[in-house]
């Protein structure tokens, strides 16, 4: 059985590669839309079409959920067998080494947005059913693929799905690492706002007018940029202190017409690993600290936020850094900011160890929101994903794995998000294997090709033993 799917898997090979190319060649990113059958937007849309259409050439039967979610199926006796992928990317920055929308293969590294994060695994698990069925070994049920299209933003996707259809009897979703997810930590996210009169300030001296910062509240923030007005004495303060900050590396400066404009260049990761990346508003913040800001409302609610959160991704400087044995330490990432001469905003994330206490990590936020005087609005609330190790779930996706690679890795818990805390007996399962480095929402985001043919021999091997429960 093994070595029959295994044949099939490598006989799609360059199959199996170019739909990943050309899935990657969608930039399907969240963007709002008026369109009721785009309800992420055109672009998220064109691709949730191209893979039902990719699918259907397979010879699967699809259905289209209304722009929200698509399936693909085989079989219908039995249990429900469910995969959970999805086609939505988050945003690419400019610093990239090769085209992101292109799937550019280089030294057997397959680049571009979403070949690992989740295009390439999605590929991977169609072909995987693609395996299962063309083996024409026996199965007893039926496998059913869901693909979403707003994983990145917010999961209205498999809400929705699980509104018009009853969950799966249970699966594995390819979005996450191996050898199998078997908790995932608890997500708190954030709006840190306020709002203040703007003020007439005097001619001299330096004013902040602007700051904008980041995209997504799940990306390590890669560009952060300051607009200040000033006179030229006061530009040559600003270029002095640069020379004397730390990082100064990292900041550019411009000035034009009596305005300064500060750009903060950071490193983007996921923000479930923040440590992968380098925080492009903390960087900014940091270095606005040390510059002589006419005081306003603005330069007020950039403290503040200076303050909360610009000194790392633990939390201390608001008493929630902890850990467990279990799932890690606690991460916190800063991941958009907005401020004008009105009003401001921070959007921030926490990930939180399964063992912490919610309820006293969000107390001890709120009571730090409150001295420093601004607005805390919690706007998702994810409770944490925790499936024993002897599940039989987890115990059979770890045995396929562990068969097939011949390592012998045990499950683990991750601070990433994924469909499974959605859905009872779902389990994440690859493709990033142990050891390497997490690419996802990372710049020049990559999967190596061996890599995704080797996972799509897991889950063909995964798939087939679950067929036959």
């Amino acid at each position: 059985m093994e070595a029959i799917l295994n044949e099939l898997i490598d006989s799609y090979r360059d199959d199996i590669i170019s739909m990943t190319k050309e899935l990657i060649a969608f930039p399907s990113v969240f963007a709002e839309s008026e369109n009721e059958q785009e309800p992420f937007g055109k672009p998220i849309n064109d691709a949730l079409l191209a893979v039902l259409g990719m699918a259907e050439e397979m010879g699967f039967a699809t259905r289209n959920y209304e722009g929200y979610a698509g399936t693909v199926q085989w079989g219908d006796t039995g249990k429900q067998i469910g995969i959970l992928s999805h086609i939505d990317v988050v945003p690419v920055s400019a610093d990239w080494s090769y085209p992101p929308f292109e799937g550019t293969i280089v030294d057997g590294a397959l680049y571009g947005r979403g070949s690992v994060d989740d295009k390439g695994p999605l590929v991977a698990a169609l072909f995987a059913m693609k395996a299962v069925r063309d083996s024409k070994l026996p199965v007893k049920n039926h496998v059913r693929h869901i693909i979403g299209a707003d994983e990145e933003s917010g999961m209205r996707c498999l809400n929705y799905y699980l509104q018009h259809e009853e969950a799966p009897w249970g699966g594995f979703s390819p979005d996450a690492e191996f050898p199998v997810i078997h908790a995932e930590k608890g997500i708190l996210r954030f709006d840190v706002k306020s709002e203040w009169e703007a003020a007439d300030t005097p001619a001299a001296g330096i004013k902040l007018l602007a700051v904008n910062g980041g995209s997504k509240v799940n990306m390590v923030p890669a560009q952060a940029v300051a607009t200040l007005s000033c006179a030229a004495a006061d530009w040559q303060l600003i270029q002095g202190r640069l020379e004397k900050y730390v990082a100064q590396n990292r900041l550019e400066l411009e000035y034009k017409d009596e305005i300064c404009t500060i750009t903060a260049t950071g490193q983007n990761a996921h923000s479930s690993q923040p440590w992968q990346g380098k925080n492009a508003i903390n960087y900014l913040l940091n270095f606005l600290g040390t510059l002589p800001l006419q005081d306003s409302g603005a330069v007020s609610f950039l403290h503040k936020i200076r303050t909360l959160f610009a000194d790392g991704y633990r939390g201390e400087a608001l008493g929630i850094c902890c850990e467990d044995k279990l799932s890690g330490i606690l991460t916190l990432s800063l991941g958009v900011l907005r401020i004008d001469d009105k009003s401001g905003s921070a959007r921030v994330e926490i990930r939180y160890p399964i063992h912490a206490s919610r309820e006293v990590i969000l107390q001890t936020f709120q009571v730090a929101c409150l001295e420093q005087e601004v607005t805390l609005d919690v706007y998702q609330d994810k409770a944490h994903l925790y499936i024993p190790v002897k599940d039989p779930l987890v115990q059979i996706l770890t045995g396929v794995y562990q068969e097939v690679t011949g390592r012998t890795e045990e499950p683990i818990a991750i601070g990433g998000a994924t469909y499974c805390r959605a859905i009872e007996n779902f389990a994440a399962y690859g493709p990033v294997f142990p050891g390497q480095v997490e690419m996802a929402h990372q710049t020049d985001e990559y999967i190596m090709v061996d890599d995704l043919i080797l996972s799509a021999k897991i889950y063909a091997q995964a798939l087939y033993a679950l067929l036959n429960l």
